[in-house]
């Protein structure tokens, strides 16, 4: 087997087949990729040649290098990858091979664009230490974890659909350039971005278990929090947010926000189901919102200790204890308010306010007391029905 990687190898030098794009179309073709320790061009892999159509394993493990684009996708039948020496490309995308189970990286350290998107049977995806990485993307698949990541500056990260992954370590990384975007992984997926300080782009998480951005003084777009189901959410380096904050429908029952104190767009706090309370500790030093605000869910109390700045209209909505009439005291510092209020007061004490209300009550005292009340009505008709019993037999 040496002797015929060594005379593929001369022979692709001698053809210069080391120095070209090349669109794979058979497996002697994929022989000639492999005999190049450095190939310099794009090597594309698709299924959709005729050539590859049953190609069941795909196995390059001498190519060292790979200047250009490494694309291996539309493979329907392949059930494996193995990239064994490969340290280096500008790209390396893995997409659409529906049956593929292993991939096989284990020595790639740089690559501008990393892309395995749309491989829903992908277990096992083997890399041991990305130092340098610009796009980072892994969608739709059913890999379980992740490998090393050691590149401290990126572009942009996005994990997405990887129902089976629930540790997404990224605690190296210190500052994108670009968005982070993950959501939709594993239910009791875990989330680190602990020395985490500036995103270029957009932030967004979703369906978290535990997320930990302590660090994060900067954020260049929207950040988005939405469908986490962690209890207390606290950002307490965040001093800059330059465009909209939005947490909808996560289970936060705290919020924290010490430092911002301006943010550039727009602020979103919707259908929250556990946060009952905007408090003084929420938004402490929060001064101007150039967008609008849009609150809703289960209010007991709205306070903006400093807010006195708000350019669009305050959209207030949902059922507690808090009234329109105490929601707009709480806006008093805002010059010209612009408010829109549909809150609607609920009492847990009121309970003959309808009988709907009263079947519909599971808990609570009004339950307890009607219940008492039902039960002293039969014991007295009970004692009334035996005087009466008693009165007729003796007549």
């Amino acid at each position: 087997m040496k002797c015929v990687i060594a005379f593929a190898a001369l022979v692709a030098i001698a053809a210069g087949a080391c120095n070209k794009d090349i669109t794979v179309k058979s497996q002697s073709d994929i022989n000639t990729v492999n005999a190049c320790t450095k190939f310099q061009g794009d090597v594309t892999i698709d299924g959709h040649q005729e050539g590859l159509a049953g190609l069941g394993a795909l196995n390059m493990d001498s190519v060292q290098q790979i200047t250009g684009d490494l694309i291996i996708q539309n493979l329907y039948n392949l059930q494996t990858v193995s990239l064994g020496q490969l340290n280096s490309t500008a790209s390396l995308k893995i997409l659409n091979n529906t049956n593929v189970y292993k991939v096989a990286i284990p020595k790639l350290a740089n690559v501008a664009d990393f892309q395995v998107i749309t491989n829903p049977n992908l277990k096992e995806l083997t890399y041991s230490n990305i130092t340098t990485v610009s796009n980072f993307q892994i969608i739709d698949t059913y890999i379980a974890s992740l490998g090393a990541f050691s590149a401290s500056s990126v572009g942009n990260i996005e994990v997405l659909s990887n129902t089976q992954l629930t540790a997404l370590d990224f605690s190296a990384v210190k500052k994108t350039s670009g968005y982070i975007n993950i959501a939709n992984n594993g239910r009791a997926s875990n989330i680190t971005f602990s020395q985490l300080t500036q995103v270029g782009g957009n932030v967004s998480f979703g369906n978290a278990a535990t997320l930990d951005i302590s660090k994060l003084s900067s954020v260049s777009d929207d950040f988005s929090l939405y469908q986490n189901s962690f209890k207390n959410l606290s950002i307490p380096a965040l001093a800059t947010a330059k465009k909209s904050i939005t947490l909808s429908q996560n289970l936060f029952s705290a919020i924290s926000f010490p430092l911002v104190t301006e943010i550039g767009s727009s602020l979103d706090i919707i259908n929250n189901t556990n946060f009952k309370s905007i408090s003084s500790t929420t938004f402490p030093k929060l001064t101007s919102v150039p967008g609008s605000v849009v609150i809703s869910g289960s209010l007991d109390n709205i306070t903006f200790p400093s807010l006195t700045t708000v350019d669009g209209q305050v959209q207030l909505s949902g059922s507690g204890k808090l009234s329109c009439d105490s929601a707009e005291k709480s806006f008093a510092r805002v010059d010209s308010l612009n408010i829109e209020c549909d809150l609607k007061v609920t009492s847990k004490d009121n309970d003959n306010s309808s009988d709907d209300s009263s079947k519909d009550s599971g808990s609570g005292s009004g339950s307890d007391d009607s219940s008492k009340s039902s039960a002293s009505r039969t014991s007295v008709a009970a004692v009334l029905g035996g005087v009466v019993a008693i009165v007729a037999a003796c007549l």
